[in-house]
């Protein structure tokens, strides 16, 4: 028998309940413009918030129970499978409006406005935290538990151990710079971070 584990990420002494991860540069190329969110916005809505859009749908994802996803109720009551719906990107975009609303600072969210090739040559690069062993990231595996005895008929095969860190530190974290065709290790002294 076995039960999916999730790795633990620990920075110090705090251990991380949740990890957003974003694909680069993907993730800064991304526009409204047939996407299934455009409808949920006004036409002359500047394509950049898709982008806003995505990261507020990311922490809607985390259970204010702190119970793991988001689950979604069906109109029954019931817990439904799925971890999206109609009223799930609605609700996203609701924020989105009312984040708006606020009038953030513009140094805040300047950062969309730009892609991933503009993002590059008005600062110089693009930089991300990433795992050592990236492009992966801490996944699920599998664990072996207790088995109850079986009938001799039944065929037991022997599970490969996880291919993956089951636990990751601050140690397995590393800067890395971006461009649209590769992305290298940055190597330096000191502590390295990214926004």
């Amino acid at each position: 028998m076995v039960r999916h584990q999730i790795p633990e990420v620990r920075i110090g002494a705090t251990r991380l309940k949740y990890l957003i991860s974003f694909v680069l540069p993907r993730f800064c190329d991304q526009t409204l413009e047939r996407s299934r969110k455009a409808d949920l916005y006004p036409r002359e809505t500047p394509p950049w918030l898709a982008k806003l859009d995505t990261i507020i749908h990311e922490l809607y994802h985390i259970d204010p129970d702190a119970a793991g996803i988001r689950k979604l109720i069906r109109a029954d009551g019931s817990d439904s499978p799925r971890s999206h719906g109609p009223e799930f990107y609605a609700e996203v975009a609701e924020m989105v409006n009312a984040y708006l609303a606020t009038s953030p600072a513009p140094s805040l969210i300047e950062f969309l406005e730009y892609d991933f090739n503009e993002l590059s040559a008005r600062f110089g690069g693009v930089a991300a935290t990433t795992f050592r062993n990236f492009p992966s990231f801490p996944q699920r595996y599998m664990e072996a538990v207790a088995m109850p005895p079986v009938e001799p008929a039944i065929r037991i095969e022997r599970m490969k151990p996880p291919s993956q860190p089951v636990l990751y530190t601050e140690n397995d974290l590393q800067m890395r710079q971006f461009t649209d065709q590769t992305t290298r290790r940055l190597t330096r002294k000191g502590a390295h971070r990214a926004a």
